[in-house]
């Protein structure tokens, strides 16, 4: 890792866990696995209107940006930090030159 891969690492302390959709009931309610994914990186809480992947307008409330891309996790997961959940809005993975550097997840309620 570069040096300033490195830094960039360091301000990465925060961490949230990623549960995919499991299935979706006749009332359209979603459940989800009981098991996810932990990933480590910088939560942003900063509330802006954005629109989702279907172009409809949503309100973020928060960013959770990563280092190196994670494509797993998609729009139709939940994020869980702590006891709060939030949805995905969107995913963007983000680069330079050398490919992939971070991944940044829009949330919100």
């Amino acid at each position: 890792m570069d040096a300033i891969y490195t830094k960039v690492a360091e301000f990465m302390l925060d961490s949230a866990t990623f549960y995919p959709k499991s299935t979706v009931d006749k009332y359209n309610k979603t459940t989800f696995s009981v098991s996810g994914t932990t990933i480590t990186g910088r939560l942003i809480y900063d509330t802006v209107k954005s629109r989702d992947v279907q172009g409809t307008e949503v309100v973020d409330i928060g960013r959770f940006v990563t280092y190196g891309p994670y494509t797993s996790i998609t729009v139709n997961h939940k994020m869980v930090v702590g006891t709060d959940t939030f949805t995905i809005n969107s995913i963007d993975n983000i680069k330079d030159e050398n490919g992939d550097h971070h991944t940044v997840i829009r949330f919100g309620r």
